[in-house]
Parts: C-alpha cells; structure tokens; sequence
C-alpha cells in the first residue's frame, strides 16, 4: 500500500500521541479446560478503526465479548475514559459507550428497522419523542445511510440489516463500535460500502474494532493492527507498517498451512443429478431459475457466484432445507431409503446446530439413529463421538457447554466433523468456507477434496474464484439464478470466470 494506507487516516505520528479510549489490562477467560483468553492487554484508541485479525477460535471474539459485558473474565480490568468498568454486566457497557454488532445479527425480522432500534433506546414503546426521531434522522445522514425504517427486517437485504444493526447500536450512544467479521455476508461492493461507513464513524471521534480474518480488506481500512494467536495478543502496530504476509505469519505461527489439490482421476457415474430445478427465497421471489447439474463419484464441483444469485437457495434444496417449486432432485439412497448425503449449511446456528444444546448433543444431531447409536443412547458412546467430531479438525472446547459458546470458525467445525462421519456418497456444502482464516478454510478445502478423491460426490458452494480452482474439477458459475456457464477448473481463465460472475456472459 503506497502511502501507508487509505485516504482521510490519521497520520502516523498524530497516531502514536492519541490517548486510548479503552484500556484492556491482563484480561483472562477460561471455558472449562479451555483458555479462550490469556492476559490479553489491548488499547483502543479513539478516532481510529483497529483490525482484531488470527484464526478462528484465537479469543478475538471472546476477548470483545468480555468487553461487551457478555463474558466474566477471571482476572484483568479494563477502563473506558479512564474508569474502571464493572465486568461481566452488559448494562454496565452499554452505559460506559460499548456497542457490538454480532456475527449473527440480534434483529427481530418481524418488526420494522424503526421498531428494532426503538427497542434499544426506547424501551420497546415504539413512539418515540421528536427529539430521538430527529437525533435518528441525524444519524442517519451522518452515517450516509439510505435506510427504509419503516421496512419489516425481513425484507431487507444483509447489507442493509447490519447498516441497521450499526444505526441501532450508535443510536444508544455508543463510542465503541465493535464488528465482529461483518463483510463475511457481503459482497465486494457492499464490502467497500462497509468500509467508508466505519471511516465515518471513526472520523466522528468514536473508535471502531474490526473483528476479522480478512487480512487484506483489514489493510485496506485499519489505521492500526492487532494479532491474537492462541488467546494472547502476540502484534500490535500501524497497518501501514506491515503487510498480509506478515500478519498471516503471526496469526498462524510456525504451524504448516496444508495446500488444497483438486480430486484426481476420471470420475465415476452420476451421484447427484438436478433437473429443471426452480426455488423461491425467502421473500417469495425467484431464486434458482431452470437449473440442471450433474455430480459424478470421485469429483468435486463448487457452484461459483456473487452473493444472491441463487447459490445459498440451489444447495438449500439439495439439502432439504428449501422446498423447490418446480423440477427433480436424484439424490443417492441408502438401504433404508434415507438420503444417502451430508449437507452443511452457510447457517451454522439454527440450521446446522442447536444453540442451547452442548457439543455432545450437536455431535450426534440427526446422526442418533445410525450405528453405534440405534435404540439406546449411551453416555460413553455420545461422548466419544462428541471427541470424534470436534477432533475431526482439532476443536478444543468443553464438550458439555453450550455450543454457542465455540467461535464462528469453531461452529463450523463442529458441523463438518459431524456431517463427515461415515462415507456419505454425496456432500453438499453451502459456502464451507464463508468465514474462516486462511488454516481453517484450507484445512477444509483439503477435507473435502480428499472424500472426492475416496470416492464421494462434492458439491460445494464459494463466492472466491482462486478457493474454487484450487479445489474443484468443475466450476459452475451462477448468475440471476441461472447456471450461467461450466468450466473445468484446470483451462479456467481468471478473467473470464469474473466476467461470468458479475455479467452472465464471458
């Protein structure tokens, strides 16, 4: 990046004089066995946006969840302004300027944008005074946010709903804007909108945390960089004084990063076949248009496209999960007549997981009828495929806790353990990778090559054209719905495939 970074930042020297806004000292989180946090020490200045980057499950979310109140840690302090916070009460933050908006958004879809942000700052009575509605008014155009508040949640789009999500969190007066991987639902142009929305706020004199494991789009918008790698933050300087190789190494450590191959060897007969195959999304309204598709045993095909062109909805009625209004799903059965597949949704929690239910119950989530399960379910028989499932891709947790406790990256995991116990003669997979750091996404990529190569039928969806060539024999590009055109991974013209994407045509 010539000249240390994006437009409108602080300079470098004016940086180092700002005094922190928040102050975290010493700060310790323990799940059972497991140390999510150990002596983290970070300070978060005001009128700056600093990147929070490392794997999945390296404390960066635990970490901002202690300062949000959510979590008590066992040791530490933090100060916000210099005072000392009262930890582990959320009103406590709230009232001291914390604002967080979650990875999966805490909107009621059934209400309006108006209603979800008078929930917060007016207790739920939704007829606000004239001043709140004008001091509303004013945010918004100081955020040069284009919302329809008087709109149902549940006709907006994602972008949208975390714009809100932002909106309602400073309209209860939040200094600190925390985000935890917000651009991992957005496109790239929705991304850069994001990114100009943060500079704003920033600009405004609050300060901005960005939880992410982008290490590029980080660059792009932090003034500085902190890394936190096994619970501890082990970097903190400038963006502008680094780059993404050397965060990757930070983050990482001196752990190899297994690299992705394609299956190799000629496939087998058609496992999966889709014919003519129509869905709706949720609002009612087109979403996968006349789609036919094939998958062979012993191949993997990643179903390529910007987000909302109908990939989410096509692997949802391959999966069951989405009724299809007009074609035919083939599917592979088993003697029993049971689909013969695993299906990994995009959603982890409420589709692919139950919140409130531990790891042990998760583990065994749809699979309690298969051996060595059948009738009885037995203690010891639970909690060693719960050890099964979270070290199928070497998840550390407390197998009796709830399994909304794990991050983002570990729920994933957990999932895919699950979803991979056996030999499924088909996988689909619904963005695997959508999320995740660079291990963690290559640790999948590679799980899902390798149950191609054994023989299983893959079928994978991505929003990244260099994971899809990295891993598939095939990519079938969506466009409006429609499958706009087939590639085989290894001619595949990089221009062309972004062609594809972004117009239906190459």
């Amino acid at each position: 990046r010539p000249g240390g970074g994006a437009p409108g930042r602080t300079p470098v020297g004016e940086r180092a004089a700002a005094r922190p806004l928040v102050r975290i000292a010493g700060v310790s989180k323990r799940f059972g066995a497991l140390a999510a946090n150990d002596r983290v020490s970070l300070d978060v200045p005001a009128g700056r946006v600093l990147g929070l980057v490392g794997e999945n499950g390296a404390g960066k979310t635990t970490a901002m969840n202690v300062l949000a109140g959510i979590y008590l840690p066992e040791s530490g302090r933090i100060e916000v302004d210099g005072r000392r916070l009262r930890l582990g009460e959320p009103r406590a933050s709230v009232a001291a300027g914390i604002g967080m908006v979650h990875q999966q958004f805490k909107l009621v879809e059934t209400l309006t944008g108006f209603e979800n942000v008078s929930l917060a700052v007016d207790a739920g009575r939704f007829r606000q005074p004239a001043g709140p509605g004008a001091r509303l008014r004013a945010l918004t155009e100081e955020l040069g946010f284009a919302l329809d508040l008087s709109a149902p949640v549940w006709r907006t789009t994602l972008a949208e709903r975390q714009q809100l999500e932002i909106l309602r969190t400073l309209a209860v007066g939040a200094r600190v804007l925390v985000l935890d991987e917000p651009s991992s639902v957005l496109s790239a142009v929705e991304t850069a909108g994001l990114f100009a929305i943060l500079r704003r706020v920033a600009a405004s004199g609050r300060a901005v945390v960005l939880i992410s494991h982008k290490l590029l789009e980080v660059l792009e918008v932090a003034d500085d960089v902190a890394v936190m790698r096994g619970g501890r933050v082990v970097h903190r300087g400038p963006a502008a004084a680094t780059d993404a190789a050397a965060l990757a190494r930070l983050a990482v450590g001196e752990r190899e990063i297994r690299a992705s191959s394609r299956p190799g060897g000629a496939p087998g007969a058609a496992v999966l076949r889709v014919s003519g195959l129509e869905v709706r999304d949720a609002l009612g309204l087109p979403a996968v248009r006349k789609v036919d598709l094939a998958v062979a045993a012993g191949e993997l095909v990643a179903v390529l496209g910007v987000a909302g062109n109908g990939q989410a909805e096509l692997l949802d009625a391959i999966g069951g999960l989405r009724r299809p209004s007009a074609g035919r799903i083939d599917l592979p059965r088993r003697p029993d007549g049971a689909p013969d597949m695993a299906y990994i949704p995009a959603r982890h929690l409420g589709e692919g997981l139950a919140p409130g239910l531990s790891v042990v119950d998760n583990a065994i989530l749809g699979r309690h009828r298969d051996p060595p399960f059948g009738r009885w379910l037995r203690r010891r028989s639970l909690r060693d495929r719960a050890r099964q499932v979270a070290g199928a891709f070497g998840v550390s947790c407390d197998p009796a806790a709830p399994v909304r406790r794990l991050s983002g990256g570990n729920l994933q995991r957990i999932v895919l353990g699950r979803e991979l116990q056996g030999a499924p003669a088909l996988i689909a997979a619904s963005s695997p990778t959508r999320g995740l750091d660079v291990a963690s996404a290559a640790q999948i990529r590679a799980a899902l090559a390798a149950r191609a190569a054994a023989g299983a039928a893959v079928l994978m969806s991505s929003e990244e054209i260099e994971e899809t060539l990295a891993v598939a024999n095939r990519a079938l590009v969506m466009h409006r719905g429609a499958i706009a055109g087939e590639i085989a991974a290894a001619d595949a013209d990089l221009g062309a495939l972004a062609r594809l994407m972004t117009t239906g045509s190459g």
